[in-house]
């Protein structure tokens, strides 16, 4: 499956990057040509986690940008937590690219390859590269108008989703509810730091500006419940 994804950034003759997500789960959206996506993500747990991306739209459905993830603060002392030594754990923080390729196969149904690759933030330590290699299905107006279902397969390096697997795969969805509320779940399946299942609810007090607040349930015994704060800028 690796070589699959691999074949695919080859065919378009650059690597990609990329992703907007429902909450952790890339939604294969891209960026109008000459917009700007930002996205702040909080993620509240035993600590504070923050994770940005600013995506950049290309045209012909490209975008490239950049991500800082796994910015970790601890909440009683409010100090960052910097791991570039554990490897059970995901290096932190990361500083990534990003970019995404986005194909209309049909009206309904599009196909997705993306990348983030990148290296931890790291003083006195060697940078390790980090990456995550991704290809989604997506089908939209499946359920009800505005909805879409997407499913996908990943690839993580060891630095990037710590100790488990390293290919798996993901399902995530978005359902509208009315023209300012709609339903989100997603779950990626494995045994790394990336295995969670969540669902929540994207609230539009602006048409540009979602707001996601859900929870972070554990697909394994070694990750934390959680909570989440998403603010998203769409152009």
């Amino acid at each position: 499956m690796v070589r699959i994804i691999i074949v695919l950034i080859l065919l378009n003759g650059s690597v990609l990057f990329g992703q907007q997500n429902f909450i952790n789960v890339p939604s294969g959206e891209v960026t109008e040509k000459r917009g700007v996506f930002f996205q702040q993500q909080f993620n509240v747990s035993n600590l504070l986690q923050s994770n940005t991306t600013l995506d950049y739209g290309l045209g012909h459905n490209w975008e490239v940008g950049f991500n800082v993830l796994g910015l970790n603060i601890r909440s009683n002392h409010f100090t960052i937590i910097q791991n570039d030594t554990d490897d059970v754990d995901p290096y932190n923080p990361l500083i990534m690219v990003n970019a995404l390729k986005r194909f209309e196969i049909s009206q309904r149904f599009t196909v997705s390859p993306g990348v983030q690759y990148g290296g931890n933030f790291t003083i006195g330590h060697r940078i390790m590269p980090c990456g995550l290699f991704y290809l989604n299905g997506a089908i939209s107006d499946l359920l009800t108008e505005g909805s879409v279902l997407v499913s996908g397969v990943y690839y993580n390096t060891l630095h990037y989703g710590g100790s488990g697997n390293r290919v798996g795969g993901w399902l995530g969805c978005e359902m509208p509810v009315s023209q300012r509320c709609h339903l989100t779940g997603e779950s990626i399946f494995g045994s790394n730091a990336l295995s969670y299942s969540s669902v929540g609810v994207i609230l539009y007090p602006h048409p540009h500006l979602p707001v996601t607040l859900g929870v972070q349930i554990p697909n394994v015994p070694k990750n934390t419940f959680g909570f989440v704060l998403e603010i998203t800028w769409i152009p």
